[in-house]
């Protein structure tokens, strides 16, 4: 996607949006992050009128369930705030691709620091609206466990190898003992089939949400999957929280009913497990034997609570 050479969709949107044509375009690099290995910025030199504008937007490589999931998810902006705009999407011999506006904004610093109340909003018009997932867009991943035992046989197990050499001897084993016990853990089969699945972020932490203000962004949607909703809440706020307060109530709104108490428990002990392990490879990768050793143990209280 070179010079003009760009989807009808995106001419489109621009006639739509800004009422000028379009004279030339210019493409930066943008960094990738840990899901996508190719992120452009696409600057749009208009002109109308008198003057020339100019309109960024954001073309990355995605996975299918990436591009197919953020198409699903438009049905419920503009109301759910924090969902950016899907553009276009499609297919070419580089593999799925999508274009997004550029999004200002700062990533949340920590998982500490208040997040505007239209994050949480949007998550709940997000779980409400596919509610038992009956009306996903198909060949989405799904956490059950099936997915479960994939994620830490072919995923985390692996990676935790790579980087042996990292830590001591002594943590890689712990951390191998621990996925494998986990993976095939009766709790497992137990607890995912209570929970009712929706269509998720799947990837929910601070430098997945931009802030802009008063304004949150949720991006990078390459990890949404089915699964159970409080994964997308339980690592930045706990049941007790203002921002959770804020999704209950939208819930309730949308939904015309109140929140299952004993539902939204059950998911924050099930993420409380989930977490961990699917950040595991990262943490190995990127922090110190004392952060992953601390990891392993909440992983180890929280399959004690199921």
């Amino acid at each position: 996607m070179t010079g003009l050479a760009l989807p009808p969709a995106l001419l489109a949107w621009v006639s739509e949006t800004t009422g000028a044509r379009l004279e030339r375009c210019t493409m930066d690099p943008m960094p990738g992050g840990a899901v996508s290995g190719l992120v452009e910025r696409i600057t749009l030199h208009l002109a109308g009128g008198e003057r020339i504008q100019e309109v960024q937007v954001v073309r990355k490589r995605a996975y299918p369930h990436e591009a197919g999931g953020l198409e699903a998810v438009q049905a419920i902006r503009p109301a759910a705030t924090a969902v950016p705009e899907l553009i276009a999407w499609g297919e070419s011999a580089e593999g799925t691709w999508l274009i997004s506006p550029f999004l200002q904004g700062s990533p949340l610093p920590d998982r500490d620091a208040p997040v505007p109340a239209n994050l949480f909003d949007s998550l709940a018009r997000l779980h409400a609206h596919f509610h038992g997932a009956t009306n996903v867009p198909a060949g989405m991943p799904r956490v059950d466990s099936q997915w479960w035992q994939q994620l830490c046989h072919d995923w985390v197990l692996p990676q935790i190898d790579r980087h042996r050499g990292r830590h001591p001897a002594s943590t890689i084993t712990r951390a191998g003992v621990l996925i494998n016990h986990v993976a095939d853990h009766p709790a497992v089969g137990r607890t995912l089939p209570r929970l009712t699945p929706t269509l998720l972020h799947g990837d929910v932490h601070p430098g997945n949400v931009l802030i802009d203000g008063q304004h949150a962004w949720l991006i990078d949607w390459g990890s949404c999957r089915v699964g159970p909703a409080m994964l997308d809440l339980a690592n930045l706020v706990s049941l007790d929280s203002d921002g959770f307060a804020v999704y209950r109530q939208t819930w309730e709104v949308v939904t015309g009913s109140s929140l299952d108490a004993d539902s939204a428990e059950l998911g924050y002990r099930w993420a409380a497990l989930q977490i961990p392990v699917q950040y595991l490879p990262w943490m190995i990768g990127n922090l110190s034997a004392t952060d992953v050793e601390a990891a392993l143990d909440r992983a180890d209280q929280a399959l004690a609570a199921l």
